[in-house]
């Protein structure tokens, strides 16, 4: 039985894994390596949270940075032939501080960015202690706000991927009626963005009870054909990998084939392989350059 898991989450890599620079995860970063080696996956990315989220204490400091990416490195030769390990950063995407996220971006080489959205202007939406907020304002409003957000935050493009894509239900508040007009929208701005989607499985053990993004707002995503890579947003060492069988069935409901990997800011495309469960991944030649 661990054997045929392995082989089905090995199909996926790990793009969104934290480390304790950002002041909120724990753990060495060697053990994420291991636990990933001992759950079979052939690849993830270390993407840490970027200085210039709101929050300070949320994130790790310009100081660290340096640090960060020598770690990086220095695991890349440690573990080479046994894991691929990439160099990613998460970055919220905050519009008065794009000059900074650029400076980061130029003065880094990352294989890729994940671009999040934790706070609607000083509101850290997603942290349990301020989920009053939801109580005291239209659920719906608050939702067409985040949209609008990362409508906003994506047109600036300066990132790879789409990190928690509909994080603003992380506490379980969710609008009466459809939101399909939401998601078709996004899927919309992200197919002329040629913008990657993360399923990020972290969701799952929110109060909304479900990875990010949804089931119908991933397939909606899948028929406006936009790329999908995924993350368990871990924030400590037995969370790398998390879900993964959730999240391979539900790409093969949703309709996909294949699965983004990175390097160096280029984006290639793996088969998923979908047989009877998800077994085989198949090198693909397929490579695209992401702009």
């Amino acid at each position: 039985m661990k054997r045929e898991r392995k082989s089905m989450i090995s199909i996926l890599p790990d793009y969104h894994i934290h480390t304790r620079l950002c002041n909120h995860a724990s753990g060495e970063m060697e053990e994420y390596v291991d636990h990933a080696l001992e759950i079979g996956l052939a690849e993830i990315g270390f993407s840490d949270h970027m200085p210039v989220m709101p929050e300070p204490h949320l994130c790790m400091s310009y100081d660290d940075l340096p640090t960060y990416v020598t770690r990086i490195r220095e695991l890349q030769k440690k573990y080479k032939g046994m894991i691929a390990i990439r160099c990613g950063c998460e970055m919220d995407i905050v519009t008065n501080r794009v000059d900074e996220i650029k400076d980061i971006i130029q003065t880094y080489q990352f294989d890729y960015i994940i671009g999040s959205i934790h706070y609607l202007d000083t509101w850290p939406f997603d942290q349990v202690q301020y989920k009053d907020k939801f109580e005291m304002n239209n659920i719906e409003a608050i939702y067409k706000r985040f949209f609008s957000a990362f409508t906003k935050a994506a047109k600036l493009g300066l990132y790879d991927i789409a990190g928690h894509i509909d994080n603003i239900k992380c506490m379980g508040y969710r609008p009466q009626g459809d939101l399909s007009k939401y998601y078709e929208r996004v899927a919309s701005v992200m197919k002329s963005l040629d913008l990657t989607v993360e399923l990020n499985t972290s969701g799952i053990d929110k109060p909304c009870g479900e990875p990010y993004p949804s089931m119908e707002f991933l397939r909606i995503l899948c028929q406006h054909e936009i790329p999908v890579t995924v993350g368990s947003d871990s924030h400590n060492p037995k969370e790398v990998g998390r879900h993964y069988d959730r999240a391979c069935a539900m790409l093969k409901d949703a309709g996909y084939d294949h699965v983004v990997y990175y390097k160096n800011r280029k984006r290639f495309f793996k088969p998923l392989g979908f047989s009877e469960n998800c077994q085989e991944l198949k090198q693909s030649s397929h490579s695209q350059r992401m702009g």
